[in-house]
């Protein structure tokens, strides 16, 4: 779910800095119930989204110690995404795993068709 690049320009430009913060957190908080819930297809989506707004955000040429960028909202917003890119690197493990096993199950298939007559 993302506006075209007319329409997001537009929305963020009525939006204050510490209202976009407000929007990151809340996307950031769904992301990682989509990564609990393994809902990466929503996940990703919800990433484009997030995305959009942060290259908007820091594109403003905002300085990261001025008043607009709390820092307490700044460092849940990196605590969220760390939690997220941990599930996702659980996730990745998890199919890498199931990867090997299924390579070596068909190696042991192929062993086994070399005894058959």
């Amino acid at each position: 779910m993302t506006l075209s690049t007319v329409t997001e320009r537009s929305v963020f430009e009525t939006q204050g800095i510490e209202d976009i913060l407000d929007t990151l957190l809340a996307i950031s908080q769904k992301m990682l119930l989509k990564a609990q819930e393994s809902a990466w297809q929503e996940l990703a989506e919800l990433q484009l989204e997030r995305d959009e707004m942060l290259r908007y955000i820091f594109s403003q040429e905002q300085r990261l110690d001025t008043p607009s960028f709390p820092p307490q909202r700044l460092e849940h917003l990196l605590l969220l995404n760390e939690k997220i890119v941990t599930l996702c690197q659980q996730e990745r493990d998890r199919f890498s795993q199931g990867v090997k096993e299924l390579q070596r199950g068909s190696h042991a298939c192929d062993i086994y068709r070399g005894y058959i007559f």
